[in-house]
This record gives structure tokens, sequence and C-alpha cells, in this order.
């Protein structure tokens, strides 16, 4: 009996064995991978990870240990997914329920779980596969899907706090200090003191704010989108470009209103010292003009200072919370 146990259970068992657990294997160091490009993209351009100051070993490192702790609750991520999608809570998903750019991946599932007749998904249906690519081109095109979701999101954030380095530039060129620019190791760049001031008073309040720190909250919005892409699946879609393209627009605005208290001042100051100028022609207003300039803008430009750090926090958990619902509308 052992013997034919041995012949017709066993062996075939250890025959298949090793080629199902290196094909288990190649998958999940394929879904690694994916994820680990996901994640790069945050860390090469937003805020804070993507900063040459960062150390690219620890960046490196943070990537990879990200990357180990998400990989094995990626079929948990897309349960969630499941719910998130299920608008009215009936336990099924149905076509209408589901975004544009997600149909593709909706009708594979029908026809996989063989509901073509209702067109609707159970949580059973609406599994986590991976496959293996077929070719090099498929494989290298699904790392630049996971490399733009992550560089949409960390550019989405950066657009925000550039508007502070906008602001202080022009505060610069109207106090006269445009020509003091120092070397900015944020954005790898020479940059106007107000400017890298400002920056940095964004940076600080970026990573402090509450309830939740904003590095922390960029990651946590980074990990949502698995719930909705998989991995393999991601895609920047329409809706979020153009919200890259609004946030921009928000972003000059924004660096207008945090100098435009300085800018109104400039501007009286250029008309008082036009009009002394004009009646006393005696006074030479070139230099007793650049130090008051210089001196009133420094005071307004310390009073502006909470002004910034409000739009950091009023902003950025804002614009965060667009681009994660941007993914899935």
């Amino acid at each position: 009996m052992s013997e034919l146990l041995d012949q017709y259970v066993m062996n075939p068992l250890l025959q298949l064995a090793p080629g199902q657990i290196l094909q288990w294997a190649m998958l999940q160091f394929y879904a690694f991978t994916l994820v680990l490009f996901r994640l790069s993209g945050l860390m090469i351009i937003g805020p804070v990870f993507g900063q040459p100051i960062f150390p690219t070993n620890i960046r490196i490192l943070l990537i990879l240990c990200l990357a180990l702790l998400i990989t094995p609750t990626l079929h948990d991520q897309v349960i969630v997914g499941f719910y998130e999608l299920d608008a009215n809570q009936d336990q099924r998903l149905s076509q209408d329920e589901v975004p544009t750019h997600l149909q593709d991946r909706f009708e594979a599932l029908v026809i996989s779980a063989g509901r073509e007749g209702t067109r609707e998904l159970t949580v059973n249906d609406y599994k986590f596969v991976v496959n293996m690519p077929a070719s090099l081109l498929d494989y290298v095109w699904s790392i630049l899907g996971e490399l733009t979701l992550g560089l949409a999101l960390g550019l989405g954030v950066y657009i925000i706090l550039l508007s502070l380095q906008m602001a202080g530039q022009m505060i610069d060129q109207q106090a006269g200090m445009a020509l003091g620019e120092v070397f900015n190791p944020g954005f790898d760049m020479n940059a106007s003191l107000s400017g890298q001031y400002l920056y940095f008073i964004g940076i600080t309040v970026f990573l402090v704010m509450e309830p939740v720190n904003g590095h922390l909250l960029m990651l946590s919005s980074l990990m949502d989108t698995f719930q909705v892409f998989p991995v393999g699946e991601g895609i920047v879609s329409t809706n979020t470009l153009d919200l890259l393209q609004s946030l921009m627009h928000q972003s000059l605005v924004l660096s207008i209103k945090v100098a435009a208290p300085l800018l109104a001042i400039s501007a009286l100051i250029s008309i008082a010292m036009g009009y002394l100028g004009h009646t006393v022609p005696q006074i030479n207003v070139l230099v007793i003009g650049f130090p008051i300039r210089a001196m009133i803008s420094l005071l307004v430009l310390m009073f502006t200072l909470s002004g910034a750090a409000d739009i950091v926090v009023e902003s950025i958990p804002s614009a965060i919370d667009q681009l994660s619902r941007s993914a899935v509308m």
C-alpha cells in the first residue's frame, strides 16, 4: 500500500511542487518589483523624499522596506477597493458603479467569472490576479504605468509647495534682494533668500501638520491606490492630468496670495518715493529707497509667515485628497 502511495501520490506531488513553488515565487517577485516602482515614482519627485538632501541609500532602503510590507497585503487591498467602489453597498459591483478608466478590468473579471448574463461581480469574483508579462515590452510598459502613478501624486504635492518658492521670488524682486540668491538644496538650483526661507517653512509645516503628518498622508494615499489599481494595472487617468493642470493654476494663485501684502506695500513705497523725488529733487531717492524698501519688506514678510503656514495646512491635504479621488472617478 505504501508503495502505491509513493508511486501514484507522493512522487507526482514531489515532481509538481518545485514547479509550482518556482511559479509562485516568480509571481511574487514580479508583484514586488511593480510595487517597488510605484513607490519609486513618489520617492523621485515627492516633497522631502525626492529632495537631494534626502540620502539616496536611505531612500532606497525605505522603498524596499515599504515594498516588502505592501506586497503580502495586495489581495486584501483589492478587497477593500471592491467595497470602496460598491456605492450602494449591496455586496455586488455593477458596471455603472465602475469608473470609465476601470471598465476594461471590470470586463475582464466578468468574463473570467462567467458573469456575462448579470454583468455584476461579487467580492469573490473581484480577485487579485497577477499574470506574468508575455514579453519584456509588456513588463516595461507595466513598470512605466506604476512609475507614473507615483510620480503624479508626488508632483501634485510638489506643485503646491512650489508656490512658496514663487512667492519668495516675487518678494525679493520687489524688495531689492533678488541679487542675493543662494543655492537651494531642496530644488538643486539657485533660489532667492525669501523663496528658500518660505520653502523650508513650508516643508517644516508639511512634516509636522496635524492630525496626520504630510509625508505620512502622502504615503497613505499612495498605498490606497493599490485598492483601485492592482499592480500591473497602474495608469494615470485623464482626471488626474486635468487635476495636475488645475494644481498649477492653484499654485500660482497661492503664490500671489502669499506675496500680495508685500507687493501692495512695495507699490505704495514706489509711489511715495516717486512723489518725494518729484517734490524734493535734492534727495537721492535711489540711495535712500533701497534700505527703506528692504527694511519694510522684511517687516511685512515677518507678518506673512503665518499665512504661508496656513496655505500648506489647508492646501496640501486638499490636494492629496483630490489626487486620490481622481484615481477612482
